[in-house]
């Protein structure tokens, strides 16, 4: 996959986070942002999340769940995949944490309620946004290690997160990753 096929951007400082815009294009033009929020601090090291969803303009507010089907798929997520670099070149000692908005603890109870699946054991749609993420890494990883570091995060629990070096091809629930000038040293669990 190339990232050069992504929709123009418009960029975002503010007090909430970093934000970039852009235009889904298709059956309707849908108004889509990438949002960088300040998580927490660890170890003086500054943790940010990778949001993305379509924007609601009257509240300030993304719909971090929702599937436009607008065609453009491969464009949106090149689009989104392309803010990494920027970020990064703002904010070039910090970590991102990248997670899908299906990867959350309530996710399977909410999806059981409203899915037309209805999956008997494993929600199908649970993690599925984070398995896009890790399939591009895992079919990039040699070229894009180059630049960056990645660490591989499952859940313990609600509350703890087991990391590790990254693998690919292995199941994570979140991916942090930084520049390879700014390794970190961790104790694994």
């Amino acid at each position: 996959m190339s990232l050069d096929s992504a929709y123009e951007l418009q960029e975002r400082h503010s007090e909430d986070g970093h934000k970039f815009f852009f235009i889904s294009e298709g059956d309707q033009n849908v108004l889509k942002v990438v949002q960088y929020n300040l998580v927490e601090e660890v170890d003086g090291k500054k943790i940010y999340n990778l949001g993305f969803g379509d924007y609601n303009f009257a509240n300030n507010t993304i719909a971090d769940s929702a599937s436009t089907n607008n065609g453009d798929a491969y464009k949106v997520f090149n689009t989104v995949l392309s803010t990494i670099p920027i970020f990064f070149s703002n904010y070039n000692d910090h970590i991102l944490m990248v997670q899908g908005s299906d990867s959350r603890t309530d996710f399977i109870r909410h999806c059981k309620r409203v899915c037309r699946k209805k999956c008997k054991e494993d929600c199908k749609n649970h993690n599925r946004r984070i398995k896009i993420y890790q399939n591009y890494l895992d079919k990039n990883y040699e070229n894009l290690s180059k630049d960056y570091h990645f660490i591989g995060a499952t859940k313990k629990d609600d509350q703890l997160m087991a990391v590790e070096y990254y693998q690919p091809y292995k199941k994570y629930d979140s991916v942090f990753l930084f520049q390879n000038k700014n390794v970190l040293s961790y104790h694994e669990n």
